[in-house]
């Protein structure tokens, strides 16, 4: 930070303290414009004093600070083409816990793709490579369905799931996704309406003209399924069919329908404001 910019955040540092909403109006947006640099010294401000108000504004300036460095992140990881889908998950936990680091959750993914990966050979068919998947995934590391209400906002934050081994339909599915795009095998999210699977595709494959041998359901022990069960699924429903209900989606739908779950989370949950800057974060293409 050069002397002049350290004048001015000392200048700014004080008229936080101004009583008048006006000029503090002004001071907030001039720090959150600054940006990341600020963010050190607004912390060493709030730990200085012992006034809650004060420590308050100083929160929610901090806060749209993060939120902004969060918005530019997601938005570069969607530009790119969201390749990496276990960054876009991190990224989605990340609005809960701005200093979230990657490399605890990147490092347990590439533990169970180890596992997975020292058993596998090409010998196998398409369905014994999901039958060892299955194995390592859900009776070694014994991920599962939690059993808590749906709108509860841990089960969509990559760093609990990947603590406790239990999360919500769309986070299972995606961390098997992860661990199949490490292993090179071609298998992708789907996006079914009010459960998300997964399916196995190969593009020589005859007998489905979507080239996919068969779904995989990933809140069920990687439970394998016909389109007919899937057919099924939504009849009982009574959900109108669509084609793209059955097709392989990209990572940018699955982080998509990942952010709209966790906003309905905060919503039920009593966390409206959360659900509304929520909504920011991702906007539709």
């Amino acid at each position: 930070m050069t002397g002049h910019s350290h004048k001015e955040l000392e200048a700014l540092m004080r008229l936080l303290e101004d009583p008048d909403s006006q000029i503090f109006g002004t001071v907030a947006d001039r720090l959150i414009e600054l940006g990341e640099e600020v963010v050190l010294p607004l912390e060493k401000r709030w730990e200085a004093t012992l006034k809650p108000d004060l420590q308050e504004k100083i929160e929610n300036v901090i806060k749209q600070i993060q939120f902004n460095i969060l918005a530019r992140d997601m938005e570069a990881w969607k530009t790119s083409g969201g390749s990496d889908l276990l960054y876009g998950a991190y990224f989605v936990a990340r609005f809960q816990y701005p200093d979230l680091g990657f490399d605890p959750i990147n490092e347990m993914i590439e533990k169970i793709k180890r596992d997975i990966w020292l058993e596998l050979n090409n010998e196998l068919t398409a369905l014994e490579k999901v039958k060892v998947i299955n194995y390592f995934m859900y009776d070694i590391h014994k991920f599962a369905k939690s059993l808590k209400i749906a709108h509860t906002p841990q089960l969509y934050l990559i760093n609990h799931v990947i603590d406790t081994h239990k999360g919500s339909p769309v986070l299972l599915g995606l961390i098997y996704a992860e661990l199949a795009r490490r292993l090179n095998l071609p298998i992708f999210g789907v996006n079914l309406p009010r459960n998300f699977v997964l399916c196995y595709y190969d593009q020589d494959f005859q007998d489905d003209p979507n080239g996919i041998l068969f779904y995989i359901n990933p809140s069920d022990n990687g439970e394998v399924l016909g389109l007919r069960e899937l057919r099924h699924f939504l009849s009982q429903l009574k959900i109108e069919e669509k084609e793209f209900y059955y097709k392989p989606c990209s990572n940018v739908d699955i982080i998509e329908r990942l952010v709209i779950n966790l906003q309905y989370a905060y919503d039920r949950s009593g966390q409206p404001d959360k659900a509304a800057m929520l909504k920011q974060l991702f906007r539709s293409k």
